[in-house]
């Protein structure tokens, strides 16, 4: 019987047809066109028009509208809309292409252009295991420090813990092209696991994991073709984009790197097809993913944080879909609770497999029935086992058969998510006997779909299957097939065969968007489903079944009328046409290595043009840098005075070292774009070698500008050397630039082979430090230890300076010594050499000046190797990205034994059932509301007995917390936002009125997300100041602003903020004792602390650090939700308002929240939250509900109802409303009423907010709030004696202990540090050991080491506190909204805090580098002395880089500012210029902390009372019979009687600068 199949045209946002859908005008339509104006008639019959074009009814749409055509345009111009379109004649490009619709461009482009290999994925017996180390505990600096001198012994003695844990435990299936395939579970089923299995990112050779099972692509395994170009992975982690492209921009770049088919190797056909597009210079693949996908109105916008979070999930698709990927694999894409856009993103994905045959799997957490109609198949997942796999359409009815019945008001994948957590006995029918897993699974391997499944995995051939919507149309034959229809003697088989025949020639051209292909001649029929019936299958089980079924199938559909789903099934043949455009699909990358390297340089170069901000501040810093050099080092180049000279070679290393230093600024830059290189890398989107390339060619003017802007500020200020036509400036400018585009490539390196910013920061100081110590400027050649000769000869460094002394030396100091002898002690060995030679000579350098170009030539070696060594690290390396606040574990990876854990919180939630509506309402809850209600007699006579003991114990001890029960009332809210720019107010809400009693759960629904938002802000008194708020609003009289009125608030942001380094149980702790007012006593606070653990489910997870949850189970969302909700709930809150509490969970998930919310309703609190798309079942946990429509007015205030009946009948009761089919949920009716479905976003034809307020219900609802009303005049109001519940010194105490834990915990920091000191230490005194005074250079290099400790130690101290001041930012945001404590106590607990660990890390540097190089270490007194001014250095340059990052609006601008400080001060400090050669800069001297350390360090160590020494003076002396100490105090004008002094200077400039840091934490408004 021939068969048809439906082929609807659709765009992609346009659902196909149901059967329900009928072309029948409904009579309130018809009532409107008849009774309507002439323009309405012309209005409506013009949309039509545009409509029938718009789905490629052209046809149609000139057979409806016979009038001339250029009416029809008259009528075009008539619209007053403001959203006009360009007529036929007058669209270009893309814009005429797509005239007709997307899905009719697509299939005539499908016709002209090569496919895509179309794979055919198939695994069979995946079992996957992982490795776990049982874990210790949490890294703390003590036990790291302790970890030093036990660790390795420990290590020895202590078997190593480890379990096995099997993730995956055997799954069978597939996915064919052209298919969209939807993975369910829970979490901890395996999904993730799967996916990255199918995607081939699992190796299951490590040792940590074993893999078994097979997967293929086609005839080939997964591992021969992971380096191909075949396989697309995309997770909710990989959602990341370099935020200065913008978003056209970052797909052109994903183009040119992954799409094969370009305009220049088009066919002829091609070409002709896409003229209009290529005339005007657009690339036709681009621009419809950018139709398709709804970013073509963002296409300028930068892909960084002002992208909302779905739109920067659809560009990460799109990414993707703009390549010539065959298998697309989502892992969770889409996050949040926005399923609008959920379904219109996976609505494109199957779109966009359809059109191209390829195939997609996809994972999602939270999903609505309209997006799970979208799919074809579903695999379900329960703890490893796949417990069902088949046809969407399928799922429903076999679980039926088990004896589960799905309820008309619940979503399918809600369903179905109850039933594999193992919940799913709530939905069995009457008699039956709920299914363990280990029954489903049985059941489903027992199943006709297991056997289908597994007879197309099994089989040799690859066979691609397609499931076809289908009607009459089809020629039928029952024939007998052949085995294998390539092998070369094909046997026949006694099988028979249901084949088409033949294809009208409606079917031939029509193409469905339900089909997941088209019926070919030759098909054979594996499956029929008539009306909607499960799947019968044709080809499993014996012979005799299969041939019964088969003439069954053939005799139906030879008579099937209505709808007809088939599954059919045919070989593949290999395609030959177009091998010369797709040759480049067998190599791994699509460009060449030139090619790529070209592109990435081009988007390197938008990229730093887009950050002209951080250019031109290097740039500043170069120039500031420059003019301070020159003109404190201003004309002393070219004078003939040693102490001149000595300047001139400083001023070499001073330049040198503030031109590699700049480039450290790119270090962070580099780090944030690691993530998304290795999407890329993993994408095969480039090379790592085109990569690294392309930063080294971009690096190359930046480099030289910022040389040449040095240079050009430095040079002609200090007067250096201009003799030979200018040679030495031009030699100086070329060896500055060197210096840079070293710097910037061994950053590059760094940034490639450290795990995290920390790691970088500390290597980029370890490399720096070594680069200067060995410089040979801080210690004189002769002096340096033989072990450590070799590195300073191959320190790029040392000869940047040793050839800017040959450079200024030969040139700028050419008179004879014989004019200068008596005046210049070294020329009076060389009296016949020019002042400069004999200068080189007597400072170690004249031999390594020889060679001119060795300099030269060690510099480019070195940036040789800096790039191929990134090369390497790029791709070798792939760091797991874990945040810089996240605490460390002691080994890795980490369980928490997950098994005992869910047993543990569902004893601890079966417990809390229990007590919750007595313990819970008593206790925890207050003691107010009475017990008898809610108490549950559950034949457990003696828990109930003990829970009213203990209940009557706390009471009569008085630890119960009790709490005041309010009423909130709120009338005529309205909120108005001001918009700066356009300087225009705009209503976001309009006159919302309600009220909410004790006991009530209030949803906000409808409007928009930034609408819900803002209501409950306002509800919660956090008026935002963007605004103006204007109503009534109170709870129990208590008014917005008062401090009663926030007391009573208790309000759970969308954003999981918490401090990472805090266990949970402190977390809440923290919260209690801050915001429970003084009369609460501690033992109370404690019991209601494990009170609100135990309610949430939290127990089992107390005394773990927050941050490192994200290792220790899979539910990371549902436990963070749970802290954010307990630390609010520690406050005791009347009120708990919540945003978005259920965004991200799964079905479970929602659910345990959902119980805890109403709990807590129960005890008597008010719970008010806002909802976006929320289901049946969540919308019944609610008493009431306000309903916004789209432009902020009320549609509704009233009940819900038990499954939402209440709500429901009052808007089908609505005048003029949408018909309601039973198929539809009632959330799904009333929102796509309002026109906020998932589907259809339009404006209602009713105006719901006029008619709510003429209903009976506004009436009711308006005598209830006046009742209201009267009750709270007539009750006593409460009153707050102070803003914060918790006394100053109590805030100052806690916030302290906080901030103690931070810095005790993150290991990364602290104990980073102190290794940074120690090698540090170790580097300097091995370097320095023992120096003794016998000659001029051993005393200069003692001295030096004092000055490069202070640089090295200030340098650490300034910049490592600025990426960690702001890493508990969004914390602090979160608890200054809640008004927990002061502000000023948070900067002041961080100078504080800071205290005992740089007391510890500066022991470390003076007791192992001073040890071992014997300076400051005579006598105890000298060594304590010492250390207190290191120690007191160290804390001022600590407190004055928190100063400037509070003052600084942006972390890198205050590292900008820094650098340039610390720079100024360093040159400053009397060393490089002594104070009598310094011209404009005295004032910096006497305030430059670097002196007074200096001075107090130097004097300490050399001092020695040489004018009270006689004949037997122990004065260290110089070879001409001076005293070392005398030099040195004339030289750098030192004073051992300033010590004190000097020493509460650097007191008082610490408390300075840790009071300023306070203060502009407060005053500015960034903070």
């Amino acid at each position: 019987m021939p068969m048809t199949p439906v082929m609807t045209p659709m765009t992609p946002t346009t659902p196909a047809k149901t059967p329900e859908s009928s072309c029948v005008m409904t009579p309130n339509i018809q009532y409107k066109i008849e009774n309507a104006s002439a323009d309405t008639a012309r209005h409506a019959a013009l949309r039509m028009y545009k409509s029938l074009k718009k789905h490629g009814l052209k046809d149609e749409a000139g057979k409806a509208f016979e009038r001339d055509s250029t009416e029809v345009e008259a009528m075009k111009e008539k619209e007053g809309d403001g959203d006009r379109k360009k007529s036929t004649e007058e669209l270009l490009g893309m814009d005429y292409m797509l005239r007709d619709g997307f899905v009719t461009y697509l299939r005539d482009l499908a016709k002209i252009i090569p496919p895509i290999p179309q794979q055919v994925v198939r695994f069979s017996g995946i079992k996957f295991t992982k490795k776990f180390e049982i874990n210790d505990g949490y890294e703390t600096f003590g036990n790291k420090l302790l970890g030093c001198f036990v660790g390795p012994l420990k290590t020895l003695l202590k078997r190593k813990n480890s379990t096995l844990l099997q993730v995956l435990k055997g799954v069978d299936g597939y996915i064919m092209p052209g298919s969209l395939t939807l993975l369910l579970g829970p979490p901890g089923s395996g999904k993730s696991s799967l996916l990255e299995i199918l995607a081939g990112r699992t190796n299951g050779k490590r040792k940590s994991s074993v893999l078994e099972g097979v997967v293929k692509y086609n005839d080939k395994h997964a591992s021969d073709i992971r380096l191909s170009r075949l396989i697309a992975y995309i997770s909710n982690q990989l959602n990341r984009h370099i935020p200065s492209l913008t978003v056209r921009e970052t797909l052109e770049f994903a183009r040119d790197c992954t799409e094969g088919l370009r305009p220049e190797n088009f066919t002829p056909q091609m070409r002709k097809f896409f003229a209009h597009a290529l005339v005007e210079g657009q690339d036709p693949f681009l621009e419809y993913v950018l139709q398709i996908l709804n970013l073509k109105e963002i296409e300028d916008e930068l892909a960084g944080d002002t992208l909302s979070d779905i739109n920067c999930q659809k560009l990460t698709t799109a990414e993707l879909a703009v390549g010539t990927f065959s298998v697309m694999i989502y892992d969770q894409p889409v996050s949040g609770s926005d399923l609008s856009a959920t379904y219109d993103l996976v609505d494109t994905i199957r779109t966009i497999s359809r059109i191209r045959q390829s195939s997609a799997i996809m994972s999602l957490t939270r999903l609505s029935q309209e997006v799970f109609e979208l799919f074809d198949r579903i695999i379900l997942l329960s703890d490893g086992h796949v417990v069902f796999q088949g046809p969407r359409q399928d799922t429903i009815p076999y679980f039926a058969k088990l004896g589960y019945i799905k309820p008309s008001h619940m979503e399918s994948s809600e369903f179905l998510e109850d039933i594999l957590a193992g919940d799913g006995s709530q939905y069995i029918v009457p008699g039956a006997t709920p299914s363990t897993l280990e029954e489903l699974v049985d059941c489903y391997r027992a199943s006709d779909h297991y056997k289908d499944i597994m007879r197309t995995v099994n089989q040799d051939d690859v066979k691609h299957t397609y499931w076809v919507e289908s009607e009459t149309g089809l020629g039928l034959s029952l024939k007998t097939p052949i085995k294998n229809h390539r092998a070369a003697n094909p046997q026949p088989s006694r099988e028979r065969e249901l084949v088409v025949s033949n294809l009208s020639t409606k079917v031939r051209y029509s193409g469905g968007i339900e089909s997941t292909g088209r019926v070919q001649v030759g098909d054979t029929i594996t499956a029929i489903s008539v009306n909607n019936e499960e799947l019968l299958y044709l080809s499993v089980g014996p012979q005799k079944i299969q041939h019964k079924r088969t003439s069954h199938a053939y005799s139906v559909l030879k008579e099937a009328r209505g709808h007809v789903h088939l599954q059919v099934e045919r070989y593949k043949e290999k395609d030959d046409d177009y091998q010369v455009q797709w040759t480049q699909f067998q190599r791994p990358f699509v460009q060449t290595w030139w090619h790529s390297t070209k592109t990435l340089t081009n988007r390197q170069i938008k990229i730093t043009k887009r950050l002209h901000a951080m250019i031109k501040l290097r740039l500043f810093q170069a120039i500031v840098l420059g003019i301070f050099a020159g003109t404190l080092f201003y004309k002393l180049g070219g004078q003939y005075d040693q102490h001149k000279m000595n300047s001139v070679r400083s001023l070499g290393f001073v330049s040198t070292t503030s031109i590699l230093l700049l480039s450290m600024v790119q270090l962070p830059l580099y780090m944030l774009q690691r993530p998304i290189f290795y999407k890329h890398r993993t994408q095969r989107f480039f090379r790592a070698s085109s990569y690294a390339v392309a930063h080294s060619i971009v690096n190359l003017p930046q480099s030289f500008i910022e040389a040449l802007a040095y240079t050009l500020c430095v040079y002609f200020l200090a007067g250096l050397s201009t003799a030979g036509w200018g040679r030495p400036l031009f030699e100086f400018l070329i060896l500055l630039f060197f210096i840079a585009y070293f710097g910037s490539s061994v950053f590059f390196f760094i940034s490639a082979i450290s795990s995290t910013p920390e790691v970088g920061s500390a290597l980029a100081g370890l490399f720096a430090s070594v680069f200067l110590l060995f410089s040979g400027f801080v210690i004189y050649p002769s002096n340096i230890p033989t072990y450590w000769k070799w590195l300073v000869y191959v320190n790029p460094l040392h000869w940047a300076n040793v050839s800017f002394c040959r450079i200024q030396f030969y040139n700028g100091y050419t008179n004879p010594c014989s004019n200068y002898l008596g005046q210049l002690p070294f020329c009076e060995h060389f009296p016949s050499m020019t002042v400069g030679r004999a200068y080189l000579i007597e400072d170690e350098l004249s031999e390594d000046a020889k060679i001119l170009w060795l300099p030269y030539a060690v510099l480019l070696g070195w940036i040789v190797i800096a790039n191929l060594l990134s090369v390497i690290g790029l791709q070798k390396i792939e760091f797991t990205e874990i945040s810089q606040s996240l605490p460390r574990l002691n080994k890795s990876p980490r369980l928490r034994n997950y098994k005992k854990d869910k047993e543990c919180e569902f004893q601890s939630t079966n417990f809390n059932n229990i007590q919750s509506d007595n313990l819970g309402a008593s206790i925890f809850f207050g003691g107010q509301y009475s017990n008898s209600r809610y108490v549950r007699m559950n034949g457990n006579g003696n828990v109930e007995k003990w829970i009213e003991e203990f209940r009557i114990d706390l009471e009569r001890e008085g630890l119960h917390i009790p709490f005041k029960q309010v009423t909130l009332l709120f009338e005529y809210l309205s909120f108005t936002r001001f918009d700066k720019g356009t300087k225009e107010s705009k209503p976001v809400f309009n006159k919302i009125t309600g009220y909410a009693k004790p006991q009530t759960m209030l949803a906000l629904l409808g409007g928009n997300q930034t609408t819900n938002a803002t209501l409950l802000k306002c509800l919660a008194g956090r008026v935002p100041v963007t605004g103006s708020l204007s109503g009534n609003l109170q709870a129990n009289g208590s008014g917005p602003g008062t401090t009663a009125f926030s007391r009573l608030m208790g309000y759970v942001e969308k954003l999981d903020a918490h401090q990472p380094y805090l266990s949970v149980r402190e977390s809440l702790h923290f919260s209690a004792a801050l915001r429970l007012g003084q009369e609460i006593s501690t033992t109370s606070r404690r019991i209601h602390v494990e009170l609100v653990l135990n309610q949430l489910g939290l127990l089992p997870y107390s005394n773990e650090l927050i941050g490192s949850l994200h290792n220790a189970t899979g539910q990371i969302f549902e436990i963070a939700k749970k802290i954010t909700i307990a630390v609010e709930l520690a406050a005791n809150p009347s009120i708990l308002l919540l945003e978005e509490p259920i965004s991200g969970l799964d079905t479970a998930g929602t659910l345990n929240i959902l119980n805890i919310l109403s709990q807590v309703s129960h005890s008597g609190r008010i719970i008010i939250a806002t909802l976006t798309y929320p289901n049946a079942r969540t919308l019944s946990f609610f008493d009431l509900a306000i309903i916004l429509t789209r432009e902020g007015h009320q549609a509704y205030f009233g009940p819900v109802g038990s499954k939402c009946n209440n709500l429901l009948d009052y808007f089908k009761s609505t005048p003029k409303a949408p018909h309601y089919s039973r198929r539809e949920t009632p959330v799904r009716f009333v929102m796509g009423a309002l026109g906020l479905g998932i589907k259809k976003r339009d404006n209602p034809p009713i105006d719901f907010a006029e008619i709510y307020h003429a209903s009976s219900l506004h009436e009711m609802n308006i005598k209830e709030i006046r009742s209201i009303k009267k009750m709270i005049r007539n009750s006593r109001r409460s009153y707050a004696s102070s803003t914060y519940p918790a006394p100053y010194s109590q805030q100052a105490i806690l916030v302290l202990l906080r901030t103690q834990r931070f810095l005790w915990r993150n290991v990364g920091y602290t104990y980073g540090r102190l290794t940074e000191c120690v090698m540090l230490g170790l580097l300097m005194g091995s370097l320095y050991f023992h120096i003794e005074y016998k000659d001029i250079y051993g005393a200069d290099s003692r001295a030096l080491y004092i000055y490069m400790q202070a640089i090295l130690i200030g340098a650490i101290s300034a910049n490592n506190i600025i990426p960690q001041i702001g890493t508990d930012r969004l914390v602090y945001f979160r608890e200054k909204r809640a008004r927990m404590y002061l502000p000023i106590f948070y900067p002041m607990s961080w100078a504080v805090g800071e205290i005992p660990y740089f007391v510890i890390a500066t022991l470390a540097v003076v007791g192992i580098g001073n040890g071992m190089a014997g300076i400051g270490t005579q006598t105890p007194l000298e060594f304590m002395t010492y250390w207190t001014a290191l120690f007191l250095f160290t804390l001022c340059l600590n407190y004055l880089g928190m100063m400037i990052t509070f003052l600084a609006p942006v972390p890198t601008l205050a590292a900008f500012a820094v650098s340039i400080l610390t720079s100024m001060w360093i040159s400053n400090s009397g060393v490089e210029v002594v104070l009598s050669d310094i011209k404009f800069y005295r004032w910096m001297y006497w305030i430059n902390p670097f002196q007074y350390a200096m001075n107090v360090m130097t004097s300490i160590s050399f001092y020695c009372n040489t004018k009270g020494c006689g004949s037997q003076c122990r004065c260290p002396r110089l070879p001409d019979g001076s005293y070392v100490w005398d030099r040195f105090a004339t030289l750098r004008s030192l004073s051992y009687e300033r010590i004190d002094m000097d020493m509460l200077i650097l007191l008082s400039m610490c408390v300075l600068f840790a009071s300023l840091a306070c203060v502009f934490f407060v005053v500015l408004k960034h903070n």
